[in-house]
């Protein structure tokens, strides 16, 4: 009798060892998080951060003719408005500082009294030689009238007196032309000094009122209403305490913020993809909720290397089809790149498919839910984006794949198709 109850009680324990691993199995696979295949639009995307940025900007510039004015230095900006305030046209935006004009103001100003000495001291030299050429010519027209007077009293002297009388004047005649030649030509040369010499004044004289004209525009005014925004330089932004070079002399700009681009640069491996005129769903950093639209504007043909990476990429200009008041140049943009639209595709999430190798084959399965232990079953897929795949055979709609593998059937043969 006891041993007949020993043997009822053992068979109890088995069968609620078995219906304990049913159900407590099964349960474990409930709990596993599962989505159903469904059919839906296929869409192959492109994602890359940016920048917002306006599509229209007028710079504002320093002087643009300082290299003409022999600055080749660079200009420190002494003092610049805080960024992001709304300016009036020709209201002040910055100074910059003169040190460097100043400096060439007194080198040039030392030239310019050194020219008006040069200027002084010709003026003298010449007056005395001009004085010594006239006092010449008055010398030898009395020689010439002595020579005159010479040979009318010699008309009673022999022949040979006479000749030689006559010949002194015609003498003392060439020397006072002679004299008198030279005479104008000392003028000429004296007025040629004169010229160069106050050429020299009326240089300096004038790069010193050019100068003093350039710094007068040392204060940098807006050209239009708008909202100052600063330009990147190197290190950082240009700021107060930044520089300019005369060759680039911009200092801030004043975007057009009713039509904005995002910038953004694209691997060389995506960048086949990319063409005017795509569809691109873009997100705002600073405001998750704000959803907006644009289309792809520019493609750059030629890669560059962006500062951080070996790796060539291609700038792509993003127009916003609208803009808000809450768009600011400098922004971060999350862009989404459309560039392929397939609809009515069976397609699963990325993290239901895993892969094995079968008969030297890589293969694709999923764990397909069926109510019990799930099925380990090979799919063929097709295209993918960065969250979902095509499933091109192997599931029909509906049917129920789970995104983690689980413990109950990992070591299951899968079921080829």
């Amino acid at each position: 009798m006891f041993k007949k109850k020993w043997w009822l009680i053992a068979a109890l324990v088995i069968l609620a060892a078995i219906v304990a691993y049913v159900v407590l199995g099964n349960k474990a696979e409930d709990q596993g998080v599962s989505v159903k295949v469904a059919k839906s639009s296929f869409r192959d995307v492109v994602v890359s951060p940016g920048e917002l940025m306006a599509e229209n900007t007028e710079y504002i510039n320093g002087p643009s003719d300082m290299q003409s004015n022999q600055i080749y230095e660079d200009v420190k900006i002494q003092d610049m408005v805080p960024e992001g305030t709304f300016v009036k046209a020709g209201d002040r935006v910055a100074s910059l500082d003169p040190t460097l004009v100043n400096k060439r103001i007194q080198e040039f100003q030392v030239e310019l009294d050194r020219a008006a000495a040069t200027v002084s001291q010709t003026a003298l030299d010449t007056a005395l030689s001009m004085r010594e050429a006239r006092d010449g010519i008055t010398n030898l027209k009395f020689q010439m009238e002595q020579k005159g007077l010479a040979l009318q009293l010699s008309k009673y002297e022999p022949p040979a007196t006479i000749r030689q009388a006559e010949i002194d004047l015609e003498k003392a005649e060439r020397d006072l032309k002679q004299m008198q030649e030279n005479y104008l030509l000392k003028n000429r040369q004296a007025a040629s000094k004169m010229q160069q010499a106050a050429a020299g004044v009326s240089r300096y004289q004038s790069l010193i009122n050019d100068l003093i004209d350039l710094r007068n525009r040392f204060e940098i005014k807006a050209p239009k209403n708008g909202l100052l925004v600063y330009i990147n330089d190197y290190g950082g932004k240009k700021k107060t305490g930044s520089s300019i070079r005369p060759w680039d002399a911009r200092l801030a700009m004043l975007p057009d913020l009713s039509s904005m681009l995002s910038k953004t640069y694209i691997n060389e491996v995506d960048i086949s993809k990319l063409k005017k005129d795509q569809k691109v769903n873009i997100g705002l950093d600073a405001f998750p909720d704000v959803k907006l639209e644009g289309i792809v504007k520019s493609v750059a043909n030629i890669g560059e290397n962006r500062p951080g990476s070996n790796a060539k990429v291609f700038e792509v200009m993003i127009r916003l089809n609208k803009v808000d008041s809450i768009l600011k140049p400098g922004m971060t943009t999350a862009n989404n790149i459309l560039i392929n639209e397939i609809p009515n595709k069976l397609m699963i999430p990325l993290e239901a498919v895993f892969s094995s190798k079968e008969d030297g084959k890589d293969i694709s399965f999923v764990y397909l839910k069926n109510g019990g232990v799930p099925t380990k079953k090979e799919v063929k897929l097709g295209r993918s984006n960065d969250e979902a795949v095509i499933v091109e055979k192997g599931l029909e709609e509906g049917d129920e794949v789970l995104l983690a593998e689980p413990a109950a059937a990992k070591d299951h043969k899968v079921k080829r198709l």
